[in-house]
């Protein structure tokens, strides 16, 4: 059960992902990102999501000041 939890809240996610920002949608993505955290917790398999795999390998770039 908490597998097709864990796949449904996951669902879920990236659904609220194309909402229009706005502080109901930061709730909401909040909610099921504890959901997800907390089933993965407690037994349920992770989920191979070529999506969320995607977003995890992008590189991070931060544009430092020149120092003066």
């Amino acid at each position: 059960m908490k597998d097709q939890w864990l796949a449904m809240e996951h669902y879920r996610l990236h659904t609220m992902e194309e909402w229009p920002d706005s502080p109901h949608k930061e709730r909401q993505l909040a909610a099921v990102r504890s959901s997800l955290e907390s089933l993965l917790r407690y037994g349920a398999k992770p989920i191979d999501c070529h999506e969320c795999l995607k977003q995890k390998t992008r590189p991070v770039v931060f544009q430092l000041p020149l120092a003066a």
